[in-house]
């Protein structure tokens, strides 16, 4: 790890040791949607390791009620696993702990680059699933959703483009997996990166769920197409965790404010790091 990672780590751990104290009492009640990107290698805050992994899901396995995404979300209660992009890596390291365990887990792919070429910033350990081994995840019983044709930031293209990246992305779904997605999650997904427009058309391309990136649980009645969702990465340690599946880290939805942005960029820009 390099070192301004390493600062950045040390950061984001202690403001989450700070935020579990009055977190105990300010838990709301809900279902929490959680996010992964990469379990392998990749460096990037995003990455979680296959140890910490496996770690992580072990516990989930024995102290929480984990569910079908739509299901979590229609009961207004459990927890839900999802990871973003389609890595190669979600098939190699996370579906084997996920199937052995019996835990559920819905996987929104970029449906444009499927042909495994790899996400810009890391061409050795970014790679994409191909078609085949998006096909395989699901034959484990995994759900496959969608993530757009490219992985644009939504809102700031036209409604036409949007609909070629949000319909589009639900026909190459349905081509190749020979029925339709019942799910989505908007590129990125803070509240900047789609609008109006992107949840409407991703309710006219058949999505019946739709998920951001914003930090949160979604209390029973959530709008369908605007659930929120709780990241998991690599600066996590067992015991944060913990406290974002229990919920004495739901605090955390104050970095969706216009302030807690502001904050984010700034450690990052002053870390130089992503």
């Amino acid at each position: 790890m390099h070192g301004r990672r390493r600062v950045k780590v040390v950061i984001k751990r202690a403001y989450k040791r700070v935020l579990r104290v009055p977190g105990r009492l300010l838990r709301g009640t809900g279902c929490r949607i959680l996010t992964y990107h990469n379990v392998g290698r990749r460096d990037h805050d995003m990455n979680v390791s296959p140890a910490d992994f496996e770690v992580q899901m072990r516990w989930l396995a024995e102290n929480a009620c984990v569910l079908p995404l739509a299901e979590a979300v229609e009961r207004g209660g459990g927890v839900a696993l999802t990871f973003d992009d389609g890595y190669r890596d979600n098939l190699a390291n996370a579906a084997p702990v996920l199937r052995s365990l019996n835990l559920p887990a819905t996987f929104f792919v970029i449906a444009g680059p499927a042909d495994g070429r790899p996400m810009p910033d890391d061409a050795e350990t970014g790679g994409l699933m191909t078609w085949h081994e998006i096909r395989q995840l699901e034959s484990m019983g995994f759900e496959i959703g969608g993530h757009s044709v490219t992985h644009a930031h939504l809102a700031g293209l036209s409604e036409a483009e949007q609909r070629q990246e949000i319909v589009g992305c639900a026909q190459l779904l349905e081509h190749n997996l020979a029925h339709p997605a019942k799910t989505f999650a908007y590129p990125f997904g803070s509240a900047a990166d789609y609008d109006e427009t992107s949840m409407r058309l991703a309710r006219e391309a058949g999505f019946r769920y739709a998920c951001s990136n914003q930090y949160g649980l979604n209390r029973p009645g959530a709008a369908p197409w605007n659930l929120r969702r709780i990241w998991v990465d690599g600066t996590d340690s067992l015991e944060s965790f913990k406290a974002k599946v229990d919920g004495r880290l739901d605090l955390l939805c104050v970095l969706e404010s216009g302030p807690g942005i502001r904050a984010r960029r700034l450690l990052n820009s002053l870390l130089r790091v992503g």
